[in-house]
């Protein structure tokens, strides 16, 4: 299956070699302190739409590391990082229509208490996928471990007690592995520090994924390259906790799927929240099949794209497309993307 990538915007080209450029000075200018916690090994990225690349054809996700975990009965935490986002701000749509930082944090929860009610078949195709069975396995069968659906909602924060600061959160690891003098991995990052916060605040879970939602105007160097990452981070008892770095993708506009799904925006922010829903879901799915991509990679193909990559901004009406799920109990719909599905040899 070949990638439908049309809706490119090369007016933003700039932008995005701008980022890849500020992810190489952060590589090259990585601190040589380490911290004994916190992130792991190399991010694994969801590209812009404008530094995509093409889709691997057909080839399955297979499985990579003996052991390696998947989310069993996934569940999705999301803290809302910042004082900014308990004060307030307003934005501005292309097409001139006006929304509230609270109307963005109402979409999102909407999003993940809609995909928790069971009330949508969009994360089923990825039970398939399992641990616990051998190094190159496609099709699990009944053996191992199998990812759970759907994906439990619980719960959001809003951190004040620890600022990010504008315009630049300073996570030194957010496009490759960032190497101190001595060529060791560099694990300080700040983004992963705040993941640990959340683990603290709603609870361990080995099948949890900590969302860090980072407000307007903020974002880690590389950001306009990538969407978002998920990654790994180790807390102070040794236990591994997932993590996606969230970065306000409403301020890279169409690069991160604004107006993907919906062309029209309306009052509950469809159209101009599209990508925002498309890119955490995006990350939810893959830290369910590849909770531990840093160290201990599940589900990736032949080009290390997981499942969620080989999906990714296809147009919407041409065959696995983005659309809407939805509505739910409050008639609201929200954008995705579609997942792979090794049994159905493409996007669903």
């Amino acid at each position: 299956m070949s990638r439908h990538i049309s809706r490119r915007v090369t007016v933003r080209g700039s932008l995005v070699a701008v980022a890849a450029a500020i992810a190489t000075l952060a590589l090259q200018s990585a601190p040589t302190a380490a911290s004994p916690l916190g992130l792991v090994g190399t991010p694994h990225l969801m590209h812009s739409i404008g530094a995509a690349a093409a889709a691997s054809g057909q080839s399955p996700l297979t499985y990579q590391s003996a052991n390696a975990p998947v989310e069993s009965a996934p569940v999705v935490y999301l803290d809302f990082w910042g004082a900014q986002w308990q004060v307030g701000w307003t934005d501005v749509s292309n097409s001139g229509a006006t929304y509230t930082s609270n109307q963005s944090m109402q979409y999102l929860t909407g999003f993940f208490s809609y995909v928790s009610s069971g009330g949508t078949s969009w994360m089923s195709s990825q039970t398939q996928y399992c641990s616990g069975v051998a190094v190159g396995t496609v099709n699990c069968g009944g053996a191992g471990t199998h990812v759970g659906n759907p994906p439990h909602f619980g719960g959001s924060w809003i951190d004040t007690a620890s600022t990010p600061p504008p315009p630049v959160v300073p996570d030194s690891c957010a496009v490759a592995v960032c190497l101190n003098s001595s060529g060791v991995v560099q694990d300080a990052s700040l983004i992963a520090q705040e993941a640990l916060q959340a683990e603290s605040h709603f609870g361990y879970s080995a099948n949890a994924d900590y969302l860090i939602l980072l407000p307007k105007a903020t974002g880690s160097p590389g950001y306009g390259y990538y969407c978002a990452y998920h990654s790994q981070a180790v807390d102070s008892s040794g236990r591994t906790i997932s993590f996606t770095n969230m970065p306000y993708d409403l301020d890279l506009n169409t690069l991160c799927g604004q107006n993907f799904v919906n062309s029209t925006d309306n009052a509950f922010g469809n159209g101009y929240m599209d990508g925002y829903s498309i890119v955490a879901g995006h990350e939810v799915a893959e830290a369910a099949t590849d909770a531990t991509p840093s160290t201990s990679s599940a589900w990736r193909d032949s080009s290390g794209q997981e499942t969620g990559d080989k999906c990714a901004w296809i147009t919407p009406g041409t065959a696995g497309g983005s659309y809407n799920i939805g509505p739910d109990a409050a008639g609201h719909v929200y954008a995705v993307q579609t997942l792979y599905s090794n049994t159905a040899g493409g996007c669903v």
